[in-house]
């Protein structure tokens, strides 16, 4: 598949070492090209970090493929100055969309949960955002989601549960991470020319962070991602499915209660016209008890969001229409 260079994300989010599993390119070479070429120009945080885009990838790997077909690094940038001289289009070749590896980092992304957590109930944002900026700089996103984020929600619900912290502070700091992660979802374009996926919580269902990360790791991969929030009454979702025709359909639930609530899906669904969308859920209550999973039929997603990008990858696959 094909896709211009401007189609791809300009947001800064990944540092050197992500960078150089993802292109192949060791980063002596990238620092070199940068010096010499201006080839991309990453932003850096207040402490000196380089970030790199979406687009700055796509671009070096188009570099690395014209280099593998024979030409130097000089022709590469004389042929890409042309282009953009005329303002012509640069197209890329989309290589398998895989998370990258997470880089090498002196501790692991949940050694910024406890600081984050504090940052939360202290109400400072400007504290919240040094933190994470530095995790942004450190590791790849989809670890900084489930590694980081995730648990500090899961820490200020349990110190709102023991009564170390206001429902007022409970409220700030899930805002707070939650806007985080719909300002990331939003950073990435629609792509509607790939399979669409509604994304959502089950019905009486407000703990919608989980869901939300899947969202973004999907929309980051280049899905056509329709994020459509908490508590999703069946019928209402059913009739938007049958206008919108989405190839997958992820629900999410955390408590017995809503989980059940989803049994009505798979049945409904089958009465469909073909392309049946394919019904996939997720959520605490599925993974703490299994046999939820035998109730409500589908695809149990698992209890990781990357996990849970994978298996939805493999589905979209195997039902595409040959």
């Amino acid at each position: 598949m094909r896709k211009l260079l401007s189609e791809y994300p300009d947001e800064p989010v990944y540092n050197m070492k992500a960078v150089e599993q993802q292109t192949d390119i060791p980063a002596a070479t990238l620092r070199a090209w940068e010096r010499r070429y201006a080839l991309v120009e990453p932003k850096r945080t207040p402490n000196g970090y380089r970030l790199y885009s979406d687009r700055d990838v796509a671009l070096l790997r188009w570099v690395r493929s014209q280099m593998n077909e024979g030409l130097t690094i000089s022709r590469v940038v004389a042929m890409l100055e042309s282009v953009r001289e005329s303002n012509g289009p640069i197209w890329i070749d989309s290589e398998e969309k895989l998370s990258p590896i997470r880089s090498d980092a002196p501790m692991p992304p949940s050694s910024l949960v406890q600081p984050l957590y504090q940052a939360l109930v202290d109400l400072d944002a400007d504290r919240a955002d040094e933190i994470l900026e530095q995790a942004f700089s450190l590791y790849t996103m989809p670890s900084i989601y489930v590694e980081l984020i995730a648990p500090t929600l899961v820490e200020v619900g349990d110190a709102w549960h023991r009564g170390e912290i206001f429902i007022s502070t409970e409220h700030y700091a899930s805002t707070y991470l939650r806007g985080r992660l719909l300002g990331i979802l939003n950073a990435y374009p629609h792509r509607l020319d790939m399979p669409m996926i509604f994304l959502g919580c089950a019905p009486g269902e407000r703990h919608e962070v989980g869901i939300l990360i899947l969202a973004v790791i999907l929309r980051q991969q280049g899905y056509n991602v329709i994020y459509l929030g908490q508590d999703l009454p069946v019928d209402d979702l059913l009739k938007a499915a049958i206008q919108e025709r989405p190839a997958v359909i992820c629900i999410s639930a955390t408590i017995p209660s809503t989980a059940l609530l989803l049994r009505e899906y798979q049945p409904r669904l089958a009465q469909l016209e073909n392309p049946v969308p394919i019904f996939g859920y997720g959520g605490r209550a599925f993974y703490q008890d299994p046999e939820l999973r035998r109730i409500v039929g589908g695809y149990y997603l698992g209890a990781d969001p990357r996990d849970a990008a994978n298996m939805i990858n493999n589905l979209i696959r195997a039902y595409q229409p040959a």
